[in-house]
Parts: C-alpha cells; sequence; structure tokens
C-alpha cells in the first residue's frame, strides 16, 4: 500500500521546527541555520515528501557548482573540464570535481557531499545507472548532462551525435576502399559507446559489408594497455580487417603500435579512425585521423546551462546537440572524392 505524502505541518512536527522554517526551506527564503535547513531536507527525504517546485532546496546564495567527471585519466575529458571552469569563472562560480567511476550510483553515495557542501548545481559526464538518482538529485538543485545523458528521462543536456559521427566516419573508410572494418569500443554502459556502435552497424549494414564478431572488441575503460593487447589479438587473426574504428583517440594510438610491431604499415595495410581529436591524436606515427568533437564548448555551454537554471529554476529542460568533424590525417588513405565530412 502507497504510503500517505504527509503534510508540511507534519514535516515540521517530525522535524521539531516551525511551519514558517519549513516554508522558507521550501522557498529559500528567509535566514536559516544550515545545520537546521539540513536537518528539515534529511525529514523530507525520509518521508518521501517532494515539493511542487522543482530544486526548491537548493540554496539560491550558494556558488558552488559539483561536477562528476567517470575518470580523469581519460584526455578527452581535459578541455571539457576547460570549458566548465571557463563558464563558471565568467558567471562567478566555483567548480569542485568528483570522481565518479562506479563509486557513485546511489543517492545515498552523494548524501554526504550534499549535506556538508552547499551545491548551487550538478554537472554530469559520466553514465548514470539509474534514472532515479537522477531525480533525487534534482530534489535538491539543478543537474545537466554533459555528453551524456540516459536515453528515458527527460533531463537538460549537451552532447553531440555518436551515430552519425560514426556513419561518416565508416562511409570515408568505405570511400577509400576498406570493406573489412572493425570495432574498438568501450562499455556499453555508456551512452557514447552504444551510440557509436549503432552508428558502426548501421554504416556497414547500409554498404552491404559483413560485420564479424572476430573484428569487434568492448574494453571497460580508456586504458592504452588493454586497446594495445586487444589490437594484437584482432591483428593476428588470420583473416584480419583492413581497417578498425576506434570510440577513442587513446585506442586509435593503441591500435596503430599494434600494427606497427606486427609489421603492419599503417595506413597502406590498415587504416585507422578515432575518436574525440584530443592533443595525443597528433603525437602518433602516423597521426590519427580522428572525429573532433567540440570538447571546450561543450564544458562550456553546459555549464551556462546550468547556471541558466540556477537563476530560473522551473525553466523546461533543454537539449543541445553539436556538431562534429572528420579530420582527415595520415593514419587514412585518401578516397578518390571528397566526401561530406560535417555532421
Amino acid at each position: 500500500m502507497k504510503r500517505k505524502r504527509i503534510t508540511i505541518e507534519e514535516l515540521a512536527e517530525k522535524a521539531n521546527v516551525s511551519i514558517a522554517t519549513v516554508s522558507r526551506v521550501l522557498n529559500n527564503k528567509g535566514n536559516v541555520k544550515k545545520e537546521t535547513r539540513n536537518h528539515v531536507i534529511e525529514i523530507m527525504q525520509k518521508y518521501d515528501f517532494h515539493p511542487q517546485n522543482p530544486h526548491a532546496l537548493s540554496n539560491p546564495e550558494s556558488n558552488l557548482l559539483l561536477t562528476c567527471v567517470p575518470d580523469f585519466c581519460n584526455p578527452f575529458y581535459s578541455p571539457v573540464i576547460d570549458g566548465i571552469q571557463k563558464a563558471a569563472h565568467e558567471n562567478n562560480y566555483d567548480v569542485i570535481f568528483l570522481q565518479s567511476r562506479d563509486y557513485y550510483t546511489e543517492i545515498s553515495d552523494f548524501a554526504n557531499i550534499l549535506k556538508e557542501k552547499s551545491i548551487a548545481g550538478i554537472l554530469i559526464l559520466s553514465s548514470v545507472p539509474n534514472t532515479e538518482l537522477i531525480r533525487e538529485l534534482n530534489f535538491k538543485c539543478p543537474v545537466i548532462m554533459c555528453c551524456e545523458y540516459p536515453e528515458d528521462y527527460d533531463v537538460s543536456y549537451v552532447t553531440i551525435n555518436d551515430v552519425a559521427s560514426t556513419v561518416t566516419a565508416i562511409n570515408y573508410l568505405v570511400l577509400t576502399g576498406c570493406k573489412k572494418i572493425g570495432l574498438m569500443n568501450s562499455s556499453l554502459k555508456f551512452k557514447y559507446a552504444r551510440h557509436r556502435e549503432k552508428g558502426f552497424t548501421q554504416a556497414l549494414e547500409e554498404h552491404g559489408l559483413e560485420i564479424n564478431p572476430e573484428w569487434v572488441a568492448h574494453i571497460s575503460s580508456i586504458n592504452y594497455n588493454l586497446a594495445y593487447s586487444e589490437a594484437l589479438h584482432i591483428l593476428q587473426l588470420p583473416d584480419r580487417p583492413q581497417a578498425m574504428f576506434a570510440c577513442s583517440d587513446v585506442y586509435g594510438i593503441a591500435i596503430i603500435n599494434a600494427a606497427k610491431n606486427l609489421g603492419l604499415r599503417v595506413p597502406e595495410d590498415l587504416s585507422v579512425i578515432a575518436f574525440d581529436n584530443t592533443e595525443i591524436s597528433i603525437m602518433s606515427d602516423p597521426p590519427l585521423t580522428t572525429v573532433d568533437q567540440p570538447k571546450k564548448q561543450i564544458g562550456y555551454q553546459s555549464c551556462e546551462m546550468l547556471i541558466d537554471q540556477i537563476k530560473s529554476p522551473g525553466s523546461a529542460n533543454k537539449q543541445v546537440v553539436l556538431s562534429t568533424q572528420l579530420i582527415i590525417r595520415g593514419s587514412t588513405l585518401l578516397p578518390t572524392q571528397s566526401p561530406a565530412l560535417h555532421v
């Protein structure tokens, strides 16, 4: 049987405060001690009391933003973080960063942070294991997804079209004469990995090309050593691919180095296209052909969107999809004609 929602009067009684204090907490008006405010919020959450105004429990006087990053080792996140910090600084906000990995998957994992810190809003770059987590976090303050987003929940986000970007990359490989194409992907728990694999499959099917499971690898994290080992295995198969699409520049460089270790020439014997266009993409030999994401712009616009929601609580959610561009370098052959490279 569903528990009856408690009234404001009952909430005040259980929190041992006045109705006026509860009202001030709900409406972000008047002076309420931090300890009292946190106590009232705890009672609200305990009895599943949700105010009608979203983000009613956020602190309007706070200038602190929380950014959840899955892994600081991935070079993709550095310019995204730079964009976030630039937008925050321009708007007189400070940012603290949390490496979420798989440690922060429930609202209870965020409890101490949200209790001890006066957080005005949250930016999430990592995948979200369940939509209930976003809903609960949104109960505390505005939440914006950056790059990643849940496909079954209405939330504001800034991202790219991973499917279309991948189709463009595969089409380019086909234009250069590649027919046997493999995939090195990340974990499918990430939206970007699922969508890039979808684009890979879609493009090959449109061209009537084989999707060989032996040429497809899934790696748990953006890790060079794991990618290198997988690349060695795929490239030593009796029937190896002519080209590899990598969902990360880190993977792309690992594939190039594995190929060279096996005596294969890049791009003559193996073409490689990667994703992200991070600084390391020009450090390989040959330099990587890669899909360029507007990384700093993604971070900047996400932070701007978050600050707008902080200043205008209750505003409608927004979804922004930015364009990408395929950057042609030495890891792929040149086609006989120029394709449309913008998506």
